[in-house]
């Protein structure tokens, strides 16, 4: 796929937009879910083809901001006059590829992955969500017990309930869901960690659609709060490497790291005396950069959080 973009790429930089166009069209037949192609495609089409194509790239990756900025900007913006080609793009497909196991059984709606000799599983029925894992010689009769609407808790271990009216937050973290309950007035929560992104993203829109129209589901930036907590703390530890790698050069140079043994990675006690005082300094000033580029970036396009919310 990536040569076949490549491909497109050089097409559409000699001006031959129409074969970079089908070259982009053929990969999406191959590969609906390739971010860059229907990247790139959004600039070869016109305004409703582009808008679809950057449905795609925020449908495959939601934290792209380019993608998002670039959406916004155009269904604000009024109609003009088409100059580019009315081309047919392939038709995007609603969901992503599901993965891991997924199917009704019974009373209930099922996940399932396996990690080793270990099944996990996610059930989920009408008033409560619950997951656990197994072993795989006792799906048959996990199985067959959730066939009957029993839950099977004699062949689960670890097994975690929670009512659905009770949950008051979910929030996606990439390959895992947070859940905020409360049970018996208390506020408590709980980590289901999943196979992917895919399967937790899957899971959480079947929530959405179980739990509306009393929960709304969001996404919106990070706090500021954390992420100048993380900044900082990202910023101080940089600076700390650079100090100890400049302590470390001393302990060298000096000869205390041979005769105290302060400093007992060879490697580094042969690199340091060939970089210089210059060279360490170079060094933890770079450390120090990529900590605050890092840290801007991510005060200027804050990264992106999902949230089902119930609503007060």
């Amino acid at each position: 796929m990536t040569d076949g973009i490549q491909q497109a790429e050089k097409a559409i930089k000699v001006g031959d937009t129409k074969t970079g166009f089908e070259i982009l069209r053929q990969v999406l037949v191959e590969n609906p879910d390739s971010e860059k192609a229907w990247w790139i495609m959004s600039g070869l089409v016109q305004r409703a083809e582009r808008a679809t194509c950057l449905e795609q790239v925020l449908r495959i990756n939601p934290g792209n901001q380019f993608a998002r900025d670039s959406l916004n900007k155009l269904r604000a913006s009024p109609p003009i006059i088409e100059t580019k080609p009315r081309r047919e793009i392939p038709k995007p497909p609603r969901r992503s590829k599901p993965t891991g196991k997924t199917e009704p059984i019974g009373a209930y709606k099922t996940w399932q992955y396996s990690k080793g000799s270990k099944v996990f599983l996610i059930m989920l029925g009408k008033e409560q969500i619950f997951w656990a894992h197994t072993e795989k010689r006792l799906i048959p009769r996990v199985r067959d017990l959730l066939k009957k609407g029993q839950i099977p808790d004699l062949y689960l271990n670890e097994i975690k309930t929670i009512r659905l009216p009770s949950i008051t937050k979910i929030k996606l973290l990439k390959t895992a869901l947070q859940f905020k309950y409360q049970y018996e007035e208390d506020n408590r929560s709980a980590h289901l960690a999943l196979e992917d992104t895919v399967m937790a993203e899957r899971i959480l829109d079947v929530l959405a659609n179980r739990l509306e129209p009393d929960y709304s589901l969001q996404t919106k930036p990070v706090q500021t709060g954390l992420i100048l907590s993380v900044s900082a703390l990202l910023t101080f530890g940089a600076a700390g490497l650079a100090l100890a790698l400049y302590w470390a050069y001393q302990e060298v140079i000096s000869g205390r790291a041979a005769a105290t043994g302060s400093v007992r990675a060879l490697w580094l006690i042969r690199l340091l005396p060939n970089l210089g005082a210059a060279g360490v300094t170079i060094i933890g000033g770079i450390f120090i950069i990529i900590a605050l580029i890092i840290s801007i970036r991510w005060l200027l396009k804050p990264p992106l959080v999902t949230e089902l919310l119930k609503k007060m």
